[in-house]
């Protein structure tokens, strides 16, 4: 059943790692307004609405969390805890709501993308060896490693992404591009609003109806998850730079 709401009042932050907001929603079937803690991991597609709406600045500034006041979900409703390494996205999530109050597509467009980027470069990072070769591949303006594409097709061949969520990411950037080397055009163009949806169908497997921004942030929220899970987990395994005592011409 689809869970109709409105009159979203009161947006702040439930904790200072900016995981996830309170809120104050009337909720159609309750009939009355309840307090709601909107998150990106909720299992139920108007949480996560939710919780990018108010990202979005539609219902004003998130406010500051408010340190006495506990998180609150509706006792059907109780997403799981976020990655570790959800809490690197804070100063996004700061950007997404400046940029996205502004109410354009391409602010909105670019800016989901350019995070699921950085966070490409992140786990690049936090896997290859740590030297200041391993940053001028991935943030020198020529690094053969700077770009978007080229970020997705290492974290794949390192087995650091799944194909599916390399693919994902693809389309994640060919609406990117069509929004950075374009002019008039829009998310509700047939073309990219079908991009949108099978986006989000993949990343969220249901068949509820959205806008296509709605498809579109909520689907790049996923994968910055994913991400995000995925940079915390894999510091063990980052590679060593190799060393041997012996000359060169000793081995």
């Amino acid at each position: 059943m689809k869970i109709n709401y409105r009159d979203v009042r009161e947006p702040h932050w439930s904790s200072s790692e900016c995981s996830s907001i309170n809120c104050q929603v009337f909720f159609e079937h309750l009939g009355q307004e309840v307090p709601f803690t909107a998150s990106p991991l909720d299992s139920e597609p108007h949480g996560r609405e939710i919780f990018e709406r108010c990202v979005s600045g539609e219902f004003g500034n998130v406010a500051p969390a408010k340190l006495d006041a506990p998180s609150l979900v509706h006792e059907e409703l109780h997403p799981p805890a976020l990655p570790v390494g959800w809490h690197d996205i804070h100063e996004f999530l700061e950007e997404a709501n400046r940029e996205n109050a502004s109410g354009t597509e391409r602010g909105l467009v670019l800016v989901w993308a350019s995070m699921v980027d950085e966070m490409l470069c992140r786990l690049l990072e936090q896997f290859l060896v740590e030297s200041t070769i391993t940053k001028d591949m991935l943030r020198g303006g020529s690094g053969p490693l700077f770009a978007f594409s080229a970020r997705t097709k290492a974290a794949f061949s390192l087995g650091l992404i799944s194909k599916d969520e390399l693919q994902a990411i693809e389309v994640v950037r060919a609406i990117r591009n069509s929004f950075a080397h374009k002019l008039g055009i829009s998310l509700a163009d047939t073309s990219l609003h079908d991009k949108c949806k099978d986006l989000y169908r993949k990343t969220f497997n249901d068949n509820y109806t959205f806008d296509a921004k709605h498809y579109y942030s909520q689907a790049c929220t996923r994968l910055l998850i994913i991400l995000s899970g995925r940079i915390a987990s894999i510091a063990q395994n980052r590679r060593l730079e190799h060393t041997d005592p012996r000359p060169i011409y000793e081995r």
